[in-house]
This record gives structure tokens, sequence and C-alpha cells, in this order.
């Protein structure tokens, strides 16, 4: 990390729990994440920094957190006077989350079931809350395998107060999966990715299908595109932007 203050609070040993994860691998692809947030930032009028992922004014809903990585990093890189707050959503039981998203007051973490339908509502609850509070809502979901990408992006079309969506897929939906996603299917090819591509493009269309009417009238921006910097190959970026008030 380029931040020499967020390197110095990473080291701390409050973060050891995640020291048997592949950790080169799982901070590039959680900062090519919170770099998209930061572009979506840009877009959206919302101060920031500029070429870094310092946050100003920002509800960041992690969607499956797991072991909370992406949620540490923007603990550690937005200082306490920049009025965010880091929600981490995961099914993993509270005592098996890293203390320290208990040891930091703009860290919080819900152990919840993510394709729940109660879910829904109580995140449409705790984004109102933020708004009112002077922040804005955007949704990101790293290693959302299968369904999970589209129940993200069901999130994002119901509450209308989340005004970005960053999604970076993982694997795809299981033969039995696809059968509730209408439009997707994998396809026959040598490319070991090819089908992954597919998967994200798929999900962009998803986006732009749930929201033609904004699309075409300017208000809903929707990009997909790969971040070289993160270490793998799957490295798909999809990014939706309410442009409307």
């Amino acid at each position: 990390l380029a931040n020499k203050e967020a390197y110095r609070i990473l080291c701390g040993i409050e973060y050891h729990h995640v020291e048997n994860m592949r950790i080169r691998k799982e901070i590039s692809e959680s900062m090519g994440v919170l770099h998209a947030v930061a572009n979506a930032c840009g877009k959206l009028g919302i101060a920031g920094s500029e070429g870094g992922i310092s946050l100003r004014n920002v509800f960041i809903v992690d969607l499956c957190s797991g072991k909370g990585m992406t949620t540490a990093i923007c603990g550690a890189m937005n200082e306490d006077g920049s009025n965010n707050k880091f929600l981490a959503i995961d099914k993993m039981l509270p005592h098996t989350v890293p203390h320290f998203i208990h040891s930091n007051s703009k860290l919080e973490y819900l152990c919840r079931d993510v394709m729940s339908e109660e879910l829904c509502a109580e995140l449409e609850g705790r984004v109102k809350e933020q708004v009112a509070m002077g922040r804005v809502p955007i949704l990101i979901g790293m290693h959302l395998c299968g369904l999970l990408s589209d129940q993200a992006i069901n999130f994002f079309e119901r509450i209308e107060e989340i005004k970005a969506i960053v999604l970076s897929p993982c694997c795809l939906p299981t033969k039995r999966d696809q059968t509730k996603l209408p439009y997707f299917q994998k396809e026959k090819a040598d490319d070991p990715l090819h089908n992954y591509f597919l998967w994200a493009r798929y999900l962009k269309g998803r986006i732009e299908g749930r929201f033609s009417e904004t699309v075409r009238s300017g208000m809903m921006d929707v990009s997909l595109y790969t971040d070289s910097e993160m270490h793998t190959e799957k490295n798909a970026l999809i990014v939706g932007l309410r442009n409307g008030p």
C-alpha cells in the first residue's frame, strides 16, 4: 500500500487474523474494487482525493465480505474526519470476524444471509439512516459467486438511495442456479476464461436491462472493464451509477 499510515495500521496485531490468506492477491482485488469506488465518487460529485481512495461522506456496504479485507483497508485509509461508515455483511459468525471490525467505530459487521428477503428490508432501513447523516450509499461485491452477484443487483434495483454498485464477480452460477437466471447459459469454449467474461457481460446487461429507461435518459451509467493491477485472471469490474438526484 502506498499510504504509509494505512500500512502501519494494517501491520497491527489486530490484523494478523488474516495472515493465512493469500494476502497479496486479496489486497490487489480489494484495491481494484476501491479504486472503482473512488472513480464512482468522482463521477457522482462526492468530495474525495485525487488519485487515491481517501473517501468522504460515503456509506460502503460490502456484501459477502469474508474476513473483511476490503473493509479493513477502507477503515485504515480513511481518517476520522471523513464522515464515512463501512458495513460488512456475511454469514460468518461474529466471533470469527477479525477483531479490527470491532475496534473501529467506522466499521460494522452484520451476520446475515445475503440471499434472504429480510436483508433487503433491513438494508434499506440502514441506508436511509446513513443518507440522513449526509452519506452517499455505495454497494460493493467482491467474490460474489453465482446468484450472489444477481442478488446484489436486486438490492441496487430495489433500494433507490444506493447511488452506485461495484461488482467484481468470481465463480459462475451452478447448472441448477442457471435456471433462475434468464438469458444466461454457458458456452463451449477452449478459453477457460470465456464463460467468466460471458458472465461479467451478462451481469452488466442485467443492470442495463433492469434500468433500461434510466440508461436511455442518461440517468444511469453502466460500465465493464478489467483491472490489470489485480493479481488474478478474473479481474472484471462492473460499475453502475445513478447520476440523478
